[in-house]
């Protein structure tokens, strides 16, 4: 039976992690087989690639990231930058003002690959505990400043973020919608904390330019490839897989996924504690999905 894919994009937390934020040795091989058949195989993470190295070591993936929620095309073997989606100055003011005026650190990405950091830490108040754990174990390398007017890359910004409770934040989300509009793509979820606890009151705000997502990012690369659509595979969990488990040939969804990405997903997979994405994978290969 001839092969009905020709690549295979996979999201990380929630997905080909399991709740301690590790690859089981089953997802492991799946990953390794599906290589050896021939998919080509792209991870798509919310994260920044410096927090994806664990992950991607675990997998041996030296190929592409799409990192940053859609924001960055890596490539994951010299960590270099292959295409970006970077953010106006405007909107980066306007969305640092609004978090400053609301007492919170504001977190700034950057493409890592420009200016050799990773996050501009913006504003007088603490960084939230959270995020100083995230950097610490991810090995972010952060540069704090008071203001926004003190960033020495301003062109260089793919994300603006804040860390706070949902409660906090929702009155922020409210706001942000209103005075942005169309201007800007706003996404509002728990966060990943030391306890693994994804459905804590941690919660993270990220604002990117409008048109990311990991679709957008996916596309134009494999229509450079040559590669149909209907020949995608793509397996996600979360808010930020919606769009591509939508328009992709097959969108595969967690067991464990949220609804959004249950309604638009062609077949639901074992969760990501049950080895869901080596179930996948075998389905793919073996011409059942």
């Amino acid at each position: 039976m001839s092969r009905r894919y020709d690549m295979l994009v996979i999201d990380l937390d929630g997905t080909l992690l399991d709740r301690r934020g590790r690859v089981s040795s089953e997802n492991r091989k799946a990953v390794s087989r599906a290589r050896q058949e021939g998919l080509e195989l792209i991870i798509a993470t919310g994260r920044a690639l410096v927090e994806s190295a664990e992950p991607l070591k675990q997998i041996k993936h030296d190929h592409l990231v799409v990192a940053a929620g859609g924001s960055l095309l890596c490539n994951a073997a010299d960590g270099r930058t292959l295409e970006r989606r970077i953010m106006p100055l405007d909107l980066v003011e306007d969305i640092t003002r609004c978090l400053l005026g609301h007492g919170h650190k504001v977190l700034v990405l950057k493409d890592a690959d420009a200016t050799g950091y990773d996050y501009l830490a913006v504003g007088p108040d603490e960084l939230d505990p959270a995020s100083q754990w995230w950097f610490e174990v991810m090995a972010s390398t952060v540069r704090f400043v008071p203001s926004l007017e003190d960033d020495p890359h301003p062109t260089d910004t793919v994300r603006v973020g804040v860390v706070a409770t949902g409660s906090e934040l929702a009155p922020i989300v409210h706001q942000l919608e209103s005075e942005l509009g169309d201007r800007a793509f706003l996404q509002h979820w728990p966060a990943v904390t030391s306890s693994r606890a994804i459905r804590s009151s941690t919660h993270l705000l990220e604002v990117f330019n409008p048109e990311v997502n990991k679709w957008t990012m996916v596309e134009p690369y494999s229509s450079s490839r040559g590669i149909d659509p209907q020949r995608i595979a793509a397996i996600g969990d979360g808010l930020n897989d919606v769009e591509i488990l939508r328009e992709c040939g097959l969108g595969i969804a967690m067991a464990n996924a949220c609804k959004p990405v249950l309604k638009v997903a062609d077949q639901v997979t074992g969760g990501n504690n049950d080895h869901g994405v080596a179930s996948a994978i075998e389905h793919i290969l073996d011409g059942t999905w």
